[in-house]
Parts: structure tokens; C-alpha cells; sequence
């Protein structure tokens, strides 16, 4: 059962939940063409999968721990190695489409991030499972069930296209030339008026 210090953070959590997993659905209903498989990149894919789970990861999560004389460790096992299945099914996607240095840069980061966020909370519904009465593992899984929503969110923003601000564009600059053009999206061009030649 979930101590009843953790019943406001669970309440919190499933409304909030419940209200970004909305987001998803709001921002097809906007943007429909991203659910056409044959219009879509894989990318576009991966963030519409990715999305869904780390919303619906928390949202399923909270929902059961309000329910009276339960315990978290099963759903939460199940929901942390759904997501690990996940990350590495949608990773293998993205390293096969991957056709240059950046974007297999950004689907390696993307695969360790989410293996690392799915990783803890498996390793706490581990936990949470031999010893529903952990405390300490609670408390820490719940940091990670934030940190899962947040992942989510950030997800539905991609997926929404908004411009986002890249910190590779502060080191590329930066960075010799042959190692610049490996991981720009575009390559350098000797002058501007070639670079803009293949921008178009």
C-alpha cells in the first residue's frame, strides 16, 4: 500500500498526466499528417511512439497507486520494461535510418537517455516489488515519474515542430572543419552564397 504522504503526490500526478496525454491527441488532431506512415520520417514516428509512453508510463502508474491496500512495484515493473522495450525497438529504428554523423549522434543520445530514465525506474519497481514498504525507493521513483513526464513533454514538442535551440550549434563553429561538416546537418560550404545553394 502507498503511504498516505504520497496520495497528494499521486493525485497531482494523475491529473497532470491525464491532461498532457491529452497534448498528444491535440497536437494530431493539429498536425494529422504525422499519424500518415507513409508521409512520416521515422523520426516523426519515434516521437509520436516515445510520447505515448512516457505520458501514458506515470499516468498508469499513479492511477493504480490511489487504489486502495495496492502496491506499485508490479505496474511499475511492467510500465519500466515496456519502456526499456520500447527505447531499444524505436533505437534500432533510428540507427538504421540514421544516414549521417548528426543523426546518429542525436539517435545514440536519444536511446541512452531513455534507456538510463526507463533503467531507474525498473530498477526501483525492482525494489518497490521485494520491499513495497522501501521508503527511500519510493521517494526516488517518484523523482524519475516526473523526470519521465517531463521526457514525455518534451517529446510532443518535437513532434509539434516547434524550433527548438541545439547545443551543437554553440560548438560547431568551433570545430575543424572536416569534423564540423561530419556533424552538421548541411555540408560546409567555402562561401555563403554556396551554402545557401545547398540549403536550397
Amino acid at each position: 500500500m502507498v503511504p498516505a504522504d504520497f496520495i497528494p503526490f499521486f493525485s497531482v500526478m494523475a491529473g497532470v498526466g491525464a491532461t498532457l496525454f491529452g497534448l498528444v491527441f491535440l497536437i494530431i488532431t493539429i498536425r494529422p499528417e504525422v499519424t500518415d506512415a507513409e508521409k512520416t520520417t521515422v523520426m516523426q514516428q519515434v516521437q509520436i511512439a516515445s510520447s505515448y509512453s512516457a505520458l501514458l508510463n506515470p499516468l498508469i502508474i499513479s492511477l493504480l497507486a490511489l487504489v486502495p491496500h495496492t502496491t506499485i512495484g508490479t505496474v511499475t515493473l511492467i510500465m519500466g520494461a515496456i519502456g526499456l522495450g520500447n527505447t531499444i525497438i524505436m533505437g534500432v529504428s533510428l540507427l538504421q535510418d540514421a544516414s549521417n554523423g548528426a543523426k546518429k549522434l542525436r539517435s545514440i543520445g536519444f536511446i541512452i537517455g531513455s534507456l538510463i530514465i526507463f533503467g531507474f525506474e525498473f530498477f526501483y519497481a525492482i525494489q518497490l516489488t521485494i520491499w513495497p514498504e522501501n521508503v527511500s525507493a519510493l521517494s526516488n521513483l517518484t523523482t524519475f515519474l516526473v523526470i519521465i513526464y517531463l521526457y514525455g513533454v518534451l517529446r510532443a514538442w518535437d513532434l509539434a515542430g516547434v524550433r527548438q535551440f541545439h547545443l551543437r550549434e554553440l560548438y560547431l563553429p568551433f570545430l575543424p572543419r572536416n569534423i564540423e561538416e561530419i556533424l552538421s546537418d548541411t555540408p560546409h560550404a567555402e562561401n555563403p552564397k554556396e551554402a545557401s545553394k545547398l540549403k536550397d
